[in-house]
């Protein structure tokens, strides 16, 4: 919420500063419109900046939540292992379930 009212706050002033930069110079006040530009440029200069302080901060967050999920894995119990019988096993059950198929193709071609 701060961040949206921060934004609503800066175009909202940006905009009036503008204006009134637009008729400083239409009125031929030129000290005022001079003042107007310098301060919308300083106002985009804080939302540079903020907006590069922001990505420094997220970047540092990754790193650590990078390096906290490393710990964490390392420390996890390995899983169990596989067996040769278990492969062995898993294909056969395959092969049987595909010839079942194939079985009753055939049976349904040769009943047609």
């Amino acid at each position: 919420m701060r961040s949206t009212l921060m934004l609503a706050v800066l175009v909202a002033g940006s905009l009036a500063l503008s204006l009134v930069a637009i008729f400083a110079v239409s009125g031929e006040q030129w000290v005022l419109a001079g003042v107007a530009f310098a301060v919308v440029l300083n106002l985009i200069l804080v939302v540079a900046l903020d907006s590069w302080r922001r990505v420094r901060q997220m970047r540092r967050f990754v790193r650590q939540e990078v390096r906290r999920l490393a710990v964490t894995e390392s420390k996890e119990i390995p899983g169990p292992t596989v067996a040769d019988v278990d492969v062995v096993g898993s294909v056969r059950l395959m092969q049987a379930q595909y010839v079942g198929r194939l079985d009753r193709m055939q049976a349904s071609l040769t009943r047609q």
